[in-house]
């Protein structure tokens, strides 16, 4: 297989079906608390077994296909949790045994499974060619399971109506190292139509603009996505303009509804998203002919920063506007202009 849009689509194909093992089964998604690369939106940052298990399988699989990617495929997630670094084993017993020493055996089994399971037949919509693609000049960002908090609160039963687990997607996106260009994106949604899943994914790689989805060619609703967190000021602002303010989890989930003009704009004043987040979803915007900028300067969220993880480094330091229409950038531009 040499489709690298292929490829990553069944990468968030396996990262799902670990997400979706565990639903039901409060035993499967050890929690611990981050340290290393916690969020500052949140007084607290969590992972889930499910999180790191879900990153590694999916990795695993992008460098089987492309070994020349194995340094520039990188995610979200310490391989460490509970003390344990986890990996995808040879086999599916060694898995098991590895996930074993902190889970349930038969938790564990069933992650391993999902871990393993063939995805090579997965039925998928026709992939276009890309043609010949340098893969010496691509890196790989996964966030393996976007939204944590809600996906705990949805394996647990305690989500709140309109969040839990159909916000949780799984992001990859592939950019050009020379130039920081995001130019190939997937969405995963696991438990999308109660967990059959969907994929949408985008390609902005050159002349070549193709996206899973149709751009709505109806007029934009004038819906901006934010934070409750977000600076008052600026909501305000907005608000006193006649445009509606909503706030849902997971950034993920905010891109995609901005992808599919669901939403006008997505706006984060602050440094709380990370290249793992944006990635994916910038390419499908960009094939779209939309864009993620940055919110202080309007530049470009670009994506070849130093090769050594480093949270702080990744954050898009400088806040983000995801949009998937010119004017609407625009006239976003000229609201912000006293605020930056």
């Amino acid at each position: 297989m040499s489709n690298v849009l292929e490829i990553l689509i069944l990468a968030s194909e396996k990262a799902a079906r670990i997400a979706r093992s565990c639903a039901g089964n409060n035993d499967s998604i050890l929690i611990a608390e981050k340290s290393y690369d916690a969020n500052p939106r949140f007084d607290k940052d969590f992972k889930t077994i499910a999180d790191v298990l879900a990153q590694e399988a999916a990795k695993s699989l992008i460098v089987s296909y492309i070994p020349e990617l194995k340094d520039y495929v990188r995610g979200e997630e310490c391989s460490d949790i509970g003390g344990v670094t986890i990996s995808l084993k040879e086999t599916l017993q060694e898995t098991i045994d590895l996930l074993k020493i902190i889970l349930p055996e038969e938790t564990a089994k069933c992650m391993a499974e999902a871990a393993h399971s063939d995805i090579k037949n997965m039925e998928c919509e026709t992939i276009p060619n890309l043609g010949s693609i340098d893969y010496s000049d691509l890196g790989v960002w996964i966030d393996p399971i976007d939204g944590t908090a809600e996906f705990i609160a949805g394996v647990r039963g305690e989500a709140k109506p309109g969040h839990g687990l159909q916000c949780v997607t799984v992001l990859i996106g592939a950019y050009k190292r020379s130039t920081g260009e995001p130019v190939i994106g997937v969405i995963n949604q696991p438990f999308y139509n109660g967990g059959t899943g969907r994929v949408i994914w985008g390609i902005s790689y050159g002349d070549i603009k193709l996206c899973s989805h149709e751009k709505s060619t109806s007029l934009p609703r004038k819906l901006i996505l934010m934070s409750s967190a977000e600076n008052e000021n600026v909501i305000n602002k907005f608000k006193d303009l006649g445009w509606e303010i909503q706030s849902v989890p997971g950034a993920g989930h905010k891109l995609l509804k901005v992808a599919l003009g669901e939403a006008t704009a997505y706006l984060v004043s602050k440094g709380t998203t990370f290249r793992w987040d944006t990635c994916g979803p910038h390419s499908i915007l960009s094939s779209l002919g939309g864009d993620i900028i940055n919110f202080t300067d309007f530049s470009l969220v670009k994506y070849n920063d130093p090769d050594h993880l480093d949270s702080q480094i990744y954050c898009n330091k400088h806040g983000i506007i995801a949009f998937l229409n010119q004017h609407v950038f625009e006239e976003i531009q000229q609201v912000l202009k006293e605020f930056i």
